[in-house]
């Protein structure tokens, strides 16, 4: 019998009690856990704990890339900090954005130029931008919200990103449309109307066209009133000793050389691996950095990003318990008497939007649903580009809501808010950018 079959709606309770608990905690990490735990339990009764243990031992040697990736981000963005690299972009970029409008459009244009990887997107604009949207009192909460929703809808847009490279692959290989897969991706863009739709709304939000509400207009407020860019419960930090400004060159070096390799390699590891050595030798010579605290700073933004890094491995985790419960294919199973060739559009949306914020996969859930919508849109007769922009949309959507996921986690690690932070003041934000896409897609369906 298979896992629909056998445990149908208590699929539902891990995610929900994840959910839950989150809410009532204010934390990430442990509802994960929580969660999870309960998933094993159902999953196989009194030897829940082995199961689990059984899921993290594996997860922890399949999510060496994840512990070596936020590793190296840690080290890169410490660097910049202890050397006080950054001051001299800063200087620059403050002769541009001079009010809290201009730096959005600032950090709105930088992820739109770093497309090649979400990752990579708030790396560079969250690392080149924060400095400067403290200084124009933008909320810390608002900065996070706009790098992330910015850097997860440009890279679908642009098929030579990761995302692109990843999606095609998984439409190549239904081998049910003449061309290779990026070619489909590449026709199927203009469809992907939730980031067309996320980049239009945050720059409306950032140009203040669309004034921020909610807990968002309070952070904001916050902000603007106290110059207190963080949340109240993290202002306790101590004051950071003043140092001179640097050469602008001492962050471009670095950064150019780390996206430059990134770009010829097409991987992100070798790219941070070299603005890493590159600004070591630059900072030791000039004594931005002691040699003893230059490597203090890499064992420091190590250490920093293991709260990151300790999250996403869970969500893994609970993505595993999930996909013994059968929770996807019981989700889908729920909607798929409503679909027809009109509706196919709008409800691959929702459900790859649904199954990406509550697992916290979003190539995974895109990979189990490519092989049931495309083929279905095909037997439907409904348009097969408008349903895989749909589908990348939708997964798309599900990593910038998920706030436990890899992407919100890493944008909160840079701004140095908490995941739920992040939750509270970015989800009623994207509210009305999913109502807008979920219209026009229930429009093209009907019209395609």
């Amino acid at each position: 019998m298979d896992a629909v079959a056998n445990y149908g709606i208590l699929s539902l309770l891990p995610v929900t009690a994840v959910i839950v608990t989150a809410i009532i905690t204010k934390r990430a990490l442990e509802p994960l856990v929580i969660g999870t735990l309960i998933g094993f339990l159902i999953l196989d009764g009194p030897n829940f704990v082995f199961s689990y243990l059984d899921s993290l031992y594996l997860e922890l040697g399949e999510s060496a890339y994840f512990i070596i990736i936020f590793g190296l981000f840690g080290i890169f963005i410490k660097l910049l900090e202890v050397s006080n690299a950054i001051s001299g972009f800063t200087r620059l970029g403050l002769r541009f954005a001079t009010n809290k409008k201009k730096t959005g459009i600032l950090a709105w244009a930088m992820g739109i130029v770093l497309f090649l990887d979400n990752y990579f997107s708030i790396l560079g604009a969250g690392v080149a931008s924060r400095t400067i949207a403290d200084e124009n009192r933008m909320s810390r909460e608002m900065f996070a919200f706009a790098i992330n929703m910015v850097a997860c809808a440009t890279c679908i847009l642009v098929p030579l990103s990761l995302w692109g490279v990843f999606m095609g692959s998984q439409i190549e290989a239904l081998g049910m449309l003449p061309g290779n897969g990026i070619d489909a991706v590449v026709k199927s863009v203009p469809f992907m109307f939730y980031a067309w739709i996320s980049l239009l709304f945050v720059l409306l939000y950032q140009l203040r066209i669309i004034k921020p509400f909610g807990p968002m207009k309070l952070a904001e407020e916050r902000a603007e009133k106290t110059g207190a860019v963080m949340p109240d419960a993290l202002l306790d930090s101590p004051d950071e000793e003043e140092k001179p400004v640097t050469s602008v060159w001492n962050f471009l070096v670095p950064m150019v050389l780390l996206i430059g390799i990134t770009l010829y390699t097409q991987e992100l590891t070798y790219g941070l691996l070299v603005g890493i050595a590159a600004a070591l030798i630059m900072y030791i010579p000039q004594k931005l950095l002691k040699f003893g605290e230059a490597f203090d700073s890499i064992w420091t933004g190590f250490q920093e990003m293991f709260v990151v890094t300790a999250i996403v491995i869970s969500a893994f985790v609970l993505q595993n318990a999930n996909d013994a419960l059968g929770l996807a294919p019981y989700v889908i199973d729920l909607v798929s008497p409503l679909i027809n060739a009109s509706f196919l559009p709008l409800i691959a949306f929702i459900v790859l939007l649904a199954l990406g914020f509550v697992t916290g996969s979003f190539w995974g859930m895109a990979a189990v649903c490519f092989p049931i919508m495309v083929p279905l849109a095909d037997s439907l007769g409904a348009s097969m580009y408008l349903t895989i922009g749909a589908v990348i949309a939708g997964a798309a959507a599900g990593s910038t809501t998920c706030f436990y996921g890899d992407s919100v986690t890493l944008t909160c690690g840079l701004a140095k808010i908490k995941n739920i932070d992040y939750a509270r003041t970015a989800l009623p934000m994207i509210l009305p950018v999913i109502i807008v896409t979920a219209a026009a897609y229930l429009i093209a369906g009907i019209l395609l």
